[in-house]
């Protein structure tokens, strides 16, 4: 039992190879921590943008559902009356209306139904992602 107990009172401290090994395994463990930490900041940035973007589309559905067909024809300007209504941060969105036929088939269609397209773009990480949702808009008599 002494040459046990002699045994393990020569060590005297950790060696260079246990320090090396010990700072190492902090390093990986803190890179990894990190790097999800960063990943997980990234996707909730993400998310937080595109829920901003998605209650601007919403206002804006709402509000074409409330106008006149008239006033829906000219939607360059219907387009910045929007932009200021719901103060929209055009430094960070894009906002385009187009105005399509709903059907194709009857010309005279277009005077009573027409199809608009919000489209919001945004740039996030270098990446341009966009949301686009098509309205349908009736002309009542």
């Amino acid at each position: 039992m002494k040459k046990i107990m002699a045994k393990f009172n020569k060590e005297h401290g950790a060696t260079a190879l246990d320090i090396t090994t010990g700072a190492l395994i902090f390093i990986l463990f803190t890179s990894i921590i990190f790097t999800l930490y960063l990943l997980i900041y990234k996707q909730s940035s993400l998310i937080k943008i595109h829920q901003d973007a998605m209650g601007y589309m919403i206002q804006i559905c709402e509000d074409i559902d409330m106008q006149d067909y008239i006033v829906t024809e000219d939607l360059e300007g219907y387009k910045n009356q929007i932009i200021n209504k719901i103060n929209l941060p055009e430094d960070r969105y894009t906002l385009t209306l187009q105005q399509e036929k709903y059907i194709d088939t009857h010309p005279e269609a277009n005077d009573i139904v027409k199809k608009i397209i919000v489209n919001i773009k945004y740039t996030f990480d270098n990446e341009e992602r966009d949301i686009e949702i098509a309205k349908i808009k009736v002309k009542e008599q």
